[in-house]
């Protein structure tokens, strides 16, 4: 099977791996010594992803998947970490295909840094020769602070630039502040300092139908299941909704994946109920359900012992005369002032003190949840030209590790997560200040990119749809320029889906993409993305009708009783709905047929139903939907302000249906999904709206002074709890262990 299928983001991370901030790349181990213990943990997660319009879970329909959690040292890397994305298990629309991947995750063990059994002048022993000595390069210069500190008998927390003596000790405070921040260039931001592992596998099922519209025609009466996390969803559920008694014509294929080989057997056994079967025979199959027992059976992976390291007595004495921490807010805050003086070399310390204690300007965050829950993205055109001119000057980095365990054991497992720790929360005499506030969004093209992968995704399923319901090609208004065939646009983005994501962490490839659609289907594109809440039709277009009935307004639906069929055509009967926009009632409209919209090469828009081609006309009690050739098809206006589509000529408003409507239990969704979209992402949402709880009751800076207790010294040892930590991870955070 293709290598992103079962791309693993944190591939080759061990306990000591270093990390950057903002760009989330790995490096090798610093660690030459075994100072980890490991805790057995036993828990299994199941996931369905690929593509069905017939099924939604948070990872269904997905082109890449974001991680949990975020890791940063200012505001806006953590940010920025918060939208970066891999390709995973997510499958590229296919014209005549579709793929499901039903996916298990299964943890064994927590490896940990066994911080309350070392102090630093320990943990620097266990350290690389390089790191070491770097890191020791900073403490000198720390300790020579200190001590010209006193002999000038200056007070470390009250500094001031008009006291002479400040000049005095300004060399000494620069030289530590170029140390420092040379060590984090050379040996990132932080360390792994706790990794999850575990395994990964699954069953990928590609069904494919012998003709390119069979697989698309029964959205209008077909069940729609709202799936929880790991559920168990019958093949044909996924396929067509359940709705055909003939799958003759349907073929399947089956693959099976697995990363970490402690799974193989167990994968093997689930492949076994599915490999070498019909779809006839696996059509009623729970493939979920018939997964064995996901349990590591090894346990979790074997380690060396912890061993204490030896520190030599040139370390001890080093680490040994720090007595306190008393000035350690002073060294965080002159680091921090350094890096705002690169941005405005006339401020100075007294301003910068006040600046640092308002409320962090988190403006841009906010902004960016409201667009994401709107679905308010612009691909085509950054918001802001100056960062976005930034961010293609930078390189769009990838989560994986250049590092490789050489543990023989370790080999046979993956990193589902990892803690990581600033330098600065392990040894205090790297103190720094952090940038809180969230005035840009840095990692924007990254949400880009993830916003085009679904809207490729979308509209190759959409125009696919709009082929198998009758409407094989399209007129121009120019009636010298050739038809266009609608299986050909789907074809288009279908394609543009597919290069995307096999390229997705290549330099430019967003406006690569978007220059490779063509005019054509470009046009139809730029369409789509300039009224982005056509991207909230979910579950489709819900139609609703204005009629007058004795002298009151009567708002109407599409029933499913058929009124009138020709070879040509199919007329509905009109039903009375009690759906209001006010109150965002979308369930009555569960039983309702829905309406899909159709962007024309033109730019018109027009609706069509699941079957016999586009809506034609509407009267009072009866719809009617027709192939091209009969007649003109009704044309809707997108209306941004409302987030409809409306025809006032006709009394028809088609109002976007969020996946929202049918998750209540009792009720039973008919027809299909549309758009799985960014608002969708939970994963996303969810680590931007804890971001915003993060850093909404902070300051404009922080400082790594504020997490050491003041009487800390050279001989005490850390306190695990105490040690800060961020955590990323294709899984929840494992919370009670470190």
């Amino acid at each position: 099977m293709d290598a992103k299928q079962i791309l693993n983001p944190l591939f080759g991370v061990t306990i000591g791996s270093t990390v950057t901030s903002g760009t989330t790349k790995f490096k090798a181990s610093v660690l030459t010594q075994p100072v980890s213990k490991m805790v057995s943990q036993v828990e299994h997660q199941k996931s369905m992803s690929g593509e069905s319009s017939y099924v939604y879970s948070d990872k269904m329909n997905q082109g890449s998947f974001g991680l949990c959690g975020a890791y940063g040292i200012s505001g806006v890397s953590q940010v920025k970490s918060s939208l970066s994305a891999y390709v995973g298990n997510s499958s590229a629309t296919a014209t005549k295909s579709i793929t499901v991947s039903y996916n298990a995750q299964s943890v064994a063990g927590v490896e940990y840094i066994d911080f309350q059994s070392l102090t630093a002048s320990d943990f620097l022993a266990s350290l690389d020769d390089a790191t070491r000595q770097n890191a020791l390069g900073v403490l000198d210069a720390f300790n020579d602070v200190v001590k010209e500190t006193a002999k000038l008998d200056l007070d470390l927390n009250k500094l001031d630039e008009n006291d002479g003596r400040f000049f005095e000790l300004k060399p000494y405070l620069q030289k530590w502040i170029d140390l420092s921040q040379r060590f984090c260039t050379n040996f990132g931001d932080g360390i792994v300092v706790g990794v999850t592992w575990g395994a990964m596998g699954g069953i990928i099922m590609e069904m494919t139908s012998g003709s390119e519209s069979e697989t698309w025609k029964y959205g209008g009466k077909a069940d729609f299941s709202y799936a929880s996390v790991g559920s168990s969803v019958a093949v044909k559920s996924t396929y067509d909704g359940g709705t055909s008694n003939n799958y003759a014509n349907v073929t399947v294929s089956c693959n099976s994946y697995v990363s970490g080989s402690v799974l193989t057997t167990q994968i093997d056994k689930w492949f076994e109920q599915v490999s070498n079967k019909t779809f006839e025979q696996l059509a009623d199959v729970k493939v979920m359900a018939v997964a064995p027992n996901m349990t590591i059976n090894q346990g979790p992976p074997t380690i060396p012992d912890f061993v204490k390291p030896k520190p030599s007595e040139g370390i001890s004495s080093k680490v040994g005369e720090i007595k306190d921490l008393d000035g350690l807010k002073a060294f965080a805050t002159a680091s921090a002032f350094d890096q705002a003086k690169k941005l405005n070399p006339k401020l100075t310390l007294k301003e910068f003190i006040a600046e640092s204690e308002q409320p962090a300007n988190i403006d841009a965050l906010e902004e960016l949840q409201d667009d994401v829950n709107d679905n308010n993205i612009n691909v085509l055109e950054p918001n802001d030209e100056l960062h976005q001119n930034l961010l293609l000057a930078s390189k769009s980095e990838r989560l994986l590790s250049q590092n490789v365990s050489t543990n023989a054991n370790l080999a046979d497992y993956v990193p589902l997560g990892v803690w990581i720790s600033n330098w600065a929360d392990i040894f205090p005499w790297m103190a720094q200040g952090y940038l809180n506030n969230v005035e840009y969004i840095e990692g924007s093209e990254e949400i880009r990119k993830r916003v085009l992968l679904q809207d490729l995704q979308t509209l190759a399923r959409l125009y696919l749809t709009a082929d198998a319901s009758g409407i094989k090609k399209i007129k121009r208004l120019n009636r010298s320029l050739p038809d266009v065939k609608t299986y050909d646009i789907a074809n288009g983005f279908s394609n543009a889906a597919g290069e995307l994501q096999n390229n997705y962490h290549k330099d430019n490839i967003l406006s690569s993409i978007i220059q490779s659609l063509g005019t054509i289907i470009g046009d139809i594109y730029k369409f789509w993305n300039e009224n982005t809440f056509l991207r909230n039709a979910e579950l489709a277009l819900g139609l609703i009708h204005e009629v007058k009935e004795n002298g009151q307004l009567v708002t109407k639906s599409v029933s499913d009783v058929s009124s009138n069929e020709s070879a040509d055509s199919k007329s509905y009967k009109l039903v009375s709905n009690l759906f209001e926009a006010a109150s965002g009632n979308y369930e009555q409209f569960a039983s309702t047929l829905k309406v899909l919209p159709l962007i024309t090469p033109d730019k018109e828009l027009w609706a069509f139903g699941p079957e016999k081609g586009g809506l034609v006309s509407i009267y009072d009690h009866e719809i009617t939907f027709s192939k091209p050739s009969l007649a003109k098809f009704i044309k809707f206006e997108a209306n941004k302000d409302t987030k409809t589509l409306t025809n006032r000529d006709f009394n028809i408003t088609l109002y976007p249906i969020p996946y929202s409507a049918a998750a209540g239990e009792h009720v039973a969704w008919k027809g299909i999904s549309l758009s799985t979209n960014i608002r969708a992402e939970k994963s996303l949402t969810g680590s931007l709206a804890q971001m915003d709880t993060q850093l909404s009751g902070l300051k404009e800076w922080s400082f790594s002074s504020d997490n050491w207790d003041k009487s800390w010294n050279g001989e005490s040892y850390y306190v695990q709890k105490k040690v800060k930590k961020h955590y990323i991870g294709l899984i929840d955070e494992i919370s009670n262990v470190i």
